[in-house]
């Protein structure tokens, strides 16, 4: 078998043994039409799979993606990239633009985990950059949430509301209401921090129609907006007392913001149900105050005139508040955004500027192509011209030696009467049709023509007889050729070979006509008995000279 044949059959056994499935393929492709809706299901499925029998590559990436996609679902923080990386290495050059978004999102949850905003937000700029085209647009509003939690953190309140609302509207369109309420309250918030208090007022009014059928934490979460914007706004404590009660009353206590109840009671200066509201805070939140809890508890002991307790809650929110690290998180996070602004920029100038030189390639190609055609075309014409003009002046040098052959018949026939009865016949046939293309040369006339091509091609049909009138018709009107031939031992059929280089035929001419293997061995032959040597004149040229010497 050809190597080149057993190469392709073995690039054939290879590519087929690099795309095989494990058994577990088309339960983890099937995993994705669920894993929105039953996320622990698709867990339970996912972790009950044999990771060693996984095929590497695409079935490997596709499976870490979904796993990390079931437990981010199922509240499950990771810290790290065990999971996720086989997604991160195989998304990096292959998969679909919704492979690559999902990956670099669940990327950044982890950094985000690990709190690196800055890290975190730059994958999320690098998804929604890949997911341009992609119809994952779940992912995308995912995306923009995550965005605004890091802008919320740093207090970047214009940037907390512009994402809040993109994520909002994509909630909306997919009817999602639950998730559309909450990214609303988020830019509400922002609005409020902006003393923006009419556009806050707008979209609490978008969500309020939507109250008899919200979430118990969605419902807490909008009390909690509604109730911050009539503190902000100073509305009257009726108001505020009206919206406490229906906060209290409408949402469990496991759903109720604490620091916000508590800063309503302040506002209604219910000292004492602001410090149960504080204490409730760090009940039901089960993790470490944050440093504005005792911002909060300093104000409320200062309204009681407790000014050492307050103090002491003041001390503790400085140390922490000045071991923040909010404002490197912004530095960084700031860097990464005006990072990926100047990279995006210079891809984009990248691109401008290779389609320019792509362009300007094109364009010279161009030019040069049609440089080489026009040339090509005038070097053809004058190819064709000087073929035209040699091809010309052979025919006007054939038509003089015809010319010079037909006088020399005719004289030939009038003169000589030494000639036997065969020679003079082949001689006068051959002058009759020399007449007859004469006549064609002369009149054009068509019949005539015919004629001479019919008898031209019947005499040229048969070649032993040609041959053999073209030697008796050399021996009327050049003897002495054909006695040289003679004299050197050519036999008859050499010297018929001999005749057709007379004619002006060519060596591949002649062996074209005689059609015989031997044509170069007869050729040698007659060389050798003419007593020409290997390298001595073209046997043709030789005998079209021995044929104006002798005659």
């Amino acid at each position: 078998m050809n190597i080149r044949v057993i190469s392709v059959l073995l690039c054939a056994v290879c590519f087929c043994s690099c795309v095989e499935r494990s058994e577990y393929w088309h339960t983890i492709k099937s995993v994705e039409s669920y894993i929105e809706e039953r996320p622990d299901s698709a867990l339970v499925v996912l972790q009950g799979m044999n990771t060693r029998k996984l095929s590497e590559g695409e079935e490997r990436a596709k499976y870490a993606l979904y796993l990390s996609m079931a437990m981010d679902k199922n509240y499950i923080d990771r810290t790290d990239f065990d999971i996720l990386q086989p997604a991160i290495d195989y998304y990096k050059e292959n998969g679909s633009e919704t492979d690559k978004q999902r990956t670099l999102y669940y990327k950044g949850r982890i950094y985000h985990n690990q709190g690196d905003d800055a890290a975190a937000m730059e994958c999320y700029l690098k998804a929604l950059d890949c997911g341009v085209k992609s119809d994952d647009i779940v992912t995308k509003a995912r995306i923009l949430v995550a965005q605004s939690n890091i802008y919320y953190s740093l207090m970047k309140w214009d940037k907390v509301c512009d994402v809040n609302l993109q994520a909002a509207d994509i909630f909306y369109r997919l009817g999602r209401i639950s998730s559309y309420i909450n990214c609303n309250m988020k830019a509400v918030c922002g609005f409020i921090q902006q003393k923006e208090y009419g556009t806050a007022k707008t979209y609490l009014d978008r969500c309020s129609k939507y109250i008899e059928v919200m979430p118990a934490k969605t419902l807490g979460n909008y009390y909690s907006g509604y109730i911050t914007y009539l503190i902000y706004d100073n509305f009257h404590r009726d108001t505020i007392s009206k919206a406490v009660k229906g906060y209290v009353e409408s949402v469990p206590k496991e759903n109720i913001d604490y620091m916000t109840l508590a800063n309503a009671y302040i506002k209604l200066e219910d000292f004492d149900n602001a410090l149960e509201a504080a204490s409730n805070y760090r009940r039901y939140r089960n993790t470490e105050p944050e440093h504005r809890y005792y911002v909060l508890l300093s104000e409320i002991y200062q309204k009681q005139g407790k000014y050492k307790e307050a103090l002491q809650h003041y001390i503790t929110f400085n140390k922490l508040n000045s071991a923040s690290i909010t404002p490197i998180f912004k530095d960084d996070t700031q860097f990464m955004e005006d990072k990926h602004i100047l990279e995006l920029q210079a891809m984009n100038e990248r691109k401008d500027k290779n389609i320019a030189i792509l362009l300007s390639a094109i364009l010279c190609v161009t030019i040069i192509c049609v440089a080489v055609y026009i040339r090509s075309r005038f070097r053809e014409r004058a190819m064709k011209q000087s073929l035209a003009e040699q091809e010309a002046e052979r025919y006007r040098m054939l038509y003089q030696q015809v010319e010079y052959e037909k006088e020399n018949l005719s004289e030939l026939l009038s003169q000589s009467s030494d000639l036997d009865k065969e020679t003079r016949t082949v001689v006068a046939q051959r002058l009759e049709l020399l007449n007859k293309f004469f006549a064609v040369y002369i009149t054009n006339n068509s019949d005539i023509n015919r004629s001479a091509d019919k008898e031209l091609e019947e005499l040229l049909a048969n070649k032993d007889a040609f041959m053999s009138s073209t030697r008796l018709a050399f021996t009327g009107s050049h003897p002495d050729f054909i006695k040289y031939l003679e004299k050197h031992n050519l036999t008859e059929w050499e010297i018929e070979y001999c005749c057709l280089y007379a004619l002006g035929l060519k060596g591949k001419e002649v062996g074209t006509y005689i059609k015989l293997r031997s044509h170069y061995n007869i050729s040698s032959e007659i060389r050798e008995k003419l007593g020409l040597g290997e390298t001595d004149t073209n046997l043709g040229i030789y005998i079209r000279k021995l044929l104006d010497r002798v005659s």
